[in-house]
Formats: structure tokens, sequence, C-alpha cells
């Protein structure tokens, strides 16, 4: 569970403990429950907020790049718009981004294209291809996180 999914299950707590704590009193039919009330809120919005991260498939890391693609050994000359005309005859591409590093911020030889997911696939198939003189390798990006 990420830090933000921690934070929003805790205030989801103290907003159903608050809930509890000023509804308790006309619900109570005698007695005096509000030792109980803090503890009740926390463990019903800990119960909805677990709830809520289960239920949220970005809080569980399932989001998918399936519309990404990694391209590896571009030629270090090649521009963003020459890598996204050759792409663009298998889908709409949506960004390019050529990966660049060091002080004189130089490419590093491959990069990332976003298109439609049809288009994507097709792309699939430049793995292996010639641009610039160099053999492209192409397939889905992956996040970080799941390496």
């Amino acid at each position: 569970m990420s830090i933000t999914c921690f934070i929003k299950l805790c205030v989801v707590a103290a907003v159903f403990s608050l809930a509890g704590y000023y509804a308790m009193p006309f619900l109570a039919m005698g007695g005096s429950p509000e030792p109980s009330i803090f503890a009740t809120g926390l463990l019903i919005g800990t119960l909805f907020g677990g709830l809520l991260v289960a239920l949220n498939p970005l809080a569980k890391g399932s989001k998918s790049n399936d519309n990404v693609l990694y391209v590896g050994n571009i030629p270090f000359n090649a521009r963003e718009d020459e890598v996204q005309r050759l792409f663009e005859a298998y889908g709409t591409v949506k960004a390019v981004r050529l990966v660049t590093g060091g002080p004189n911020k130089r490419p590093k030889g491959y990069g990332f294209v976003e298109m439609d997911k049809a288009g994507a696939i097709e792309a699939l198939t430049l793995n292996g291809s010639e641009f610039g003189g160099r053999k492209l390798r192409v397939n889905s990006a992956k996040n970080k996180t799941t390496h």
C-alpha cells in the first residue's frame, strides 16, 4: 500500500469517526456511549477505506501501459518528429519522448512512444526493423515498479 493510499484510509477513518461522534448522541438510547464512539467510527472508517482501496484498480498497481511502447537502439541523431512519423504508419501517436541524460543532455538511444491501443499492438511489428542504420527494439513499456 502506498503512502497516499494510507493517508486516504486515515482520512476516511477520521471522517467516519467524527460522523459517529456527532450522530451517536442522537441515536443513543440512554447510557453514555462516548468512549466507544471514536473506536466504532475508526473501525467503520477503516473497513470502508480498505474496501475503497481494494476496489480501486490504480491503488493495486494494475495501471496499464498497453499503449506505451519502449523503443530501444534509436540512432543518437534521431529527432522526436522522425520517430513519430515512423510510428504514425501504425496508428495515432499521442506522445514521443526520447530519453536524454548527462550534463550535455545527449540522447541515450531509447525512448517511449504513446499510441492508441490498436496502433501500439500493430507497431510492435517494428521490433527488429531498421531505422537510421540501427535495428530497433520495440516492446510494451513496463512500470519501473514491476521490474
